[in-house]
């Protein structure tokens, strides 16, 4: 979520570039004249969400379901300790499953619409931040599966007392 390499330009001169979901930064070459020189080019920031409504969407999307995992995780701590609360494991499924689609939508969201912004001969590469968004998704995924397939029986527990004769 806070990593800046979601996406990185592949360009060595041209048009060098990185994005993520809350900045996109881009630096220009400058001319011949100047380069010769030894000037180099500075970096040229602005934030995401002027590149479109999208980038809003997709923070919130990726913000969103960050904050209802950490809501499912106490949930899951809250039934854990409470053994007649065990039906919570459910309600915390049903948050992390939403949160998984909400990521998905904006991990699949973010490229396609991101395109539109670039020229037609940049080269780029997704970087770790896009990667490690993915990885979200199937941990957040995997996170219910658990909580669906938990047990929630109500088990007797008695001690069993042994005598010696």
């Amino acid at each position: 979520m806070i990593l800046e390499d979601w996406v990185v330009s592949d360009e060595n001169e041209n048009f060098q570039f990185y994005m993520s979901l809350w900045k996109k930064c881009k630096k220009i070459p400058p001319p011949e004249v100047e380069r010769e020189e030894g000037v180099e080019a500075e970096w040229e920031c602005l934030e995401a969400t002027a590149l479109g409504v999208y980038m809003s969407v997709v923070q919130a999307l990726i913000v969103i379901p960050f904050v209802a995992s950490i809501i499912s995780f106490i949930i899951g701590i809250v039934a854990y300790c409470k053994r007649e609360w065990r039906f919570l494991y459910k309600i915390a499924a049903i948050i992390l499953i939403i949160a998984a689609v909400a990521v998905l939508v904006g991990v699949i969201l973010f490229p396609i619409m991101f395109i539109n912004n670039l020229p037609f001969s940049a080269f780029f590469w997704f970087g770790w931040g896009y990667g490690v968004s993915w990885a979200a998704f199937c941990f957040i995924l995997c996170a219910a599966v658990l909580f669906l397939i938990s047990q929630d029986k109500k088990e007797i527990y008695h001690t069993q007392k042994t005598m010696k004769l």
